[in-house]
């Protein structure tokens, strides 16, 4: 006899076919039940999903509930959180994973205490580092479904799981059924031996345990009303044991196992459950804004609130935290991955859109009164360095003037790298203290001057500009078909891209062909043929600094690839760029898409000779072997295809030469031979399919169960325009984690420059509505708050969640030897490790561990 720890749940999704808004409509109902019931039954518990963000939103609805809510959880018969929502495990970074747990907790104690669970039950799969991410957030463990393969990662659905390193493991519990396998727990005979017991033998016979878990629960459920009446009679009828009891009791049990097992790697194996393997191509602009808003929020937002802090300009934490929950509710495992309806899609990207103006407006708002408070002349710039180390290298700020015959002294090589003129206007008003009138306002220019400067760390310096008897150098036209600096060369021959650095060739093509899928896969069209793209112009722009080729074509396709009739148009725009001193490739790729069911790659023949790829993920890298099992069929759910995602960089590698692409919102890879293929669409009508080539049977979600409809999915064809951006490195040596992570970095590099030019009001937003303050910040000419040693790779910087007088970095350390922090230097004077949540941990050795990260807490 087994005894079955049987735990009442509800998965809930917040928006899937179904938008937030019907979410929250049923929870009015069914949270409300759900406390009475509690209430009713002293004895009975409720675990409301791992999210926090939707009882946030019930909460909104009912304020006087909070009293109950807050004794039910004191009670420990409701347990919430830890998320904030139910966080994608692959194609959100790291930090965004990290940033959901943090504010999750944060805004969890309004209500009291939340579940210190890693919960994640209905995840499409697992990335290798989730163990650390979890340690991070203060978590010993986690619960999750999908992506395990019982006999081959590990024998027992219970075991500790290790992160890519040594130093990070949690106790992992799978639910090798689902969240689903005890739900609606009938006390009938045909519920007993039909569902319960059948599961409970299935677990047991892996686990070889006395005890297992059988979550009973599942989408949008309610409460199970009597549940320990109903218990007791189950009790009589079935084979095993059966208990009313908790996630947190059921932890305590496997943590008291002997020999556990112990597992390190990721979970990403669809064999008792699909994880959908080329879901990371479905409706990429989601994508691609999410990862374009993690990157300003990291690399932008966070650092300039430090900085605006050490400046007296108080801008909340508060406010920062509601710019991450506008990103993070589009993060959830549904909503990131693209399986939703238009419906949900438009609202996903509305949400991302009010990040975006929230993250440009906070920016703006410091920029400014930093400018202001300088009172900086009309050709004064101030540029920042978001960064924690000083900065020796180039910067690209914007310039406006009326002319172009303009010199910076301290930087006499600068260049403009684009420009833009802006006519003049007639008949303006002026408003004037003797009244108002009408003039002519002047014509000027928009620049983008690359200039090579030395910036402090995590800080700013103003550098300025006079007037010139000539022009500042611009990009001219010039003539042949190749460009180069001292790394590459790049030409443009017989319709081929050719890249070359002196010792290694590698080649860049676009092909294109039909998609049978549906928002969850990709699928190949039986007999359809893959088309490369091809370029009917090229032309070529240089400066001293700057060398830049520009294709363009428009490819005649069938309109539909999946009907294979009409015929539409795919014109493509690829720009290579090679910049003085850097060894990265800049490849910015415009797609207007008027073709339906199909799906983009870029392929770059890399001419490296291999049989594995290192992709990234948090804090590391992870080696994987493409290939497929034969006679797939007998033992997967969908086809286990070697399609993979990557965080920020796919890289081929032998012992002598590597090839490495660096990626933004590109989520998506293929290792074919020597080819590195990165998918940038994969365009579908519909939501769900059945019979797909890769995941035969059934379409996946709810379009399949009875009563349901297929659902039309017009706006995931993603007709219109798309930017993709990306970098090549070609090196004549193998892969190097660390140089990687730094290359990172580089292809990541922000520039934000302020000039309080009278020209336009309205290059930044609220520029004419932001008042300048009476009271002086004493704001510097030149500040620097950090001056870290180059080797620290820094993941995060940004203010304290719950000190306003201190801010947090996180550094990282993404290679197989652990790293030696120095706490003497100056920079770490009273210094706090502490983890992401901001708990003290010790660390006498002031260690990072291999493939790990570290968090200090210092004062401003």
């Amino acid at each position: 006899m087994v005894k079955a720890h049987i735990v009442n749940h509800t998965h809930w999704d917040r928006e899937w076919y179904f938008t937030s808004a019907d979410a929250l409509v049923l929870s009015e109902q069914l949270f409300t039940e759900v406390i009475e019931e509690l209430k009713t039954h002293p004895e009975a518990n409720f675990v409301l999903d791992g999210q926090l963000s939707i009882l946030d939103d019930y909460v909104a609805l009912y304020p006087e509930k909070m009293a109950d809510i807050k004794q039910l959880i004191a009670d420990k018969q409701l347990f919430i959180g830890p998320w904030f929502t139910q966080t994608d495990a692959f194609f959100a970074h790291g930090e965004s994973i990290l940033r959901n747990a943090m504010i999750g907790i944060f805004d969890s104690k309004k209500y009291g205490d939340y579940m210190k669970i890693g919960y994640l039950p209905d995840t499409f799969g697992f990335n290798a580092q989730i163990p650390t991410l979890l340690a991070h957030a203060g978590f010993d463990n986690v619960i999750f479904w999908r992506g395990i393969h019982l006999g081959e990662h590990v024998d027992s659905p219970y075991f500790k799981w290790q992160g890519l390193g040594t130093d990070s493991s949690v106790y992992a519990i799978n639910m090798p059924q689902g969240y689903g396998t005890g739900m609606l727990l009938e006390p009938t005979t045909a519920y007993v031996d039909g569902r319960l017991d059948s599961a409970i033998d299935f677990i047991e016979k892996y686990s070889k345990t006395t005890e297992v878990l059988i979550p009973s629960g599942n989408d949008q459920l309610n409460i199970i009303t009597n549940f320990a009446e109903k218990l007791a009679e189950i009790n009589k009828m079935g084979r095993h044991s059966y208990a009313l009891s908790t996630y947190q009791d059921f932890i305590q049990y496997v943590k008291e196992l002997p020999d556990l097992e112990e597992y390190r790697g990721e979970f990403r194996s669809p064999v008792l459950a699909r994880v959908h393997k080329t879901i990371g191509s479905s409706r990429m602009n989601i994508k691609l804004k999410s990862a374009k808003l993690e990157q300003k929020l990291l690399t932008r937002i966070e650092p300039l609130l430090v900085i605006a802090k050490a400046s007296g300009i108080s801008i909340s934490e508060r406010l920062l935290m509601h710019t991450w929950k506008k990103l993070l509710e589009g993060q959830a495992h549904d909503s990131l991955a693209g399986c939703v309806s238009d419906a949900v899609a438009e609202d996903i990207l509305h949400r991302m859109k009010e990040a975006d103006e929230l993250c440009d407006s906070i920016e703006n708002t410091i920029v400014k009164k930093i400018a202001d408070d300088l009172s900086l002349a009309a050709n004064e710039i101030l540029v920042f360095n978001t960064e924690l180390h000083d900065f020796d290298g180039y910067k690209e700020i914007q310039v406006v003037t009326k002319h172009k015959n303009i010199h910076f002294p301290e930087f006499p090589n600068a260049t403009i790298s684009h420009e833009q003129f802006i006519e003049p206007r007639q008949n303006v008003l002026e408003e004037t203290p003797a009244g108002n009138r009408y003039i002519e306002e002047p014509g000027y220019y928009v620049l983008q001057v690359r200039v090579k400067m030395a910036l402090p760390g995590l800080g700013y310096r103003v550098i300025h500009f006079t007037e010139n008897q000539q022009a500042l150098e611009s990009m001219i036209q010039a003539s042949g078909t190749s460009i180069q600096n001292e790394f590459y060369k790049i030409a443009f021959e017989h319709s081929k891209i050719i890249i070359e650095n002196g010792k290694q060739t590698a080649s860049i093509e676009l092909e294109d062909d039909a998609n049978a899928g549906d928002t969850y896969d990709y699928s190949p069209l039986a007999g359809d043929v893959a088309r490369v793209l091809t370029f009917s112009e090229a032309v070529t722009e240089k400066s001293s600094e700057v060398e830049r080729l520009i294709l363009t074509g428009t490819n005649t396709l069938p309109l539909d690839r999946l009907a294979n009739k009409g015929q539409g148009e795919l014109r493509i725009q690829m720009t290579l760029e090679l910049k003085k001193g850097s060894e990265l490739l800049d490849c910015e790729i415009g797609v207007d898409n008027q073709i339906k069911n199909h799906r983009l790659r870029l392929k770059v023949n890399t001419g490296v000779v291999t049989d594995y790829n290192i992709a990234s993920l948090p804090f590391g890298y992870i080696e994987r072997k493409p290939g497929v099992p034969a006679n797939w069929q007998e033992t997967y759910s969908e086809m286990p295809i070697d399609i993979e995602p990557l965080e920020q960089s796919v890289t081929l590698t032998n012992e002598t030469q590597s090839c490495t692409i660096f990626t933004r919102g590109i989520k998506e890879y293929q290792q074919l031979d020597q080819h590195i293929a990165l998918t940038l669409l994969a365009t579908t009508g519909e939501l769900g399919k059945p019979d797909l080539a890769y995941r035969p049977g059934r379409a996946s979600g709810d379009t399949t169960k009875k009563g349901h409809v297929l659902i039309p999915t017009e706006g995931a064809q993603l007709i219109g325009t798309h930017q993709f951006s990306l970098a090549i490195y070609l090196g004549a040596e193998p892969f190097d984690a660390r140089e990687t992570a730094w290359r990172t970095r580089e292809f990541n590099q922000q520039t934000v420059s302020y000039q309080r030019q009278p020209f336009n009001h309205f290059l930044h937003r609220l520029d004419n509505k932001i008042q300048k303050t009476e009271r002086q910040l004493g704001a510097k000419r030149t500040l620097g708050l950090q001056h870290l040693p180059k080797e620290y790779l820094i993941s995060a910087c940004h203010p304290s969640y719950y000190d306003p007088n201190k801010y947090i970095i996180r550094i990282e350390n993404p290679t197989s030897t652990p790293q030696k922090i120095d706490l003497r230097s100056g920079e770490f004077e009273n210094a706090e490790w502490i983890d992401a949540i901001e708990e003290p941990v010790i660390n006498p050795d002031n260690i990072i561990p291999a493939y790990d990260a570290l968090t200090l807490r210092l004062s401003l």
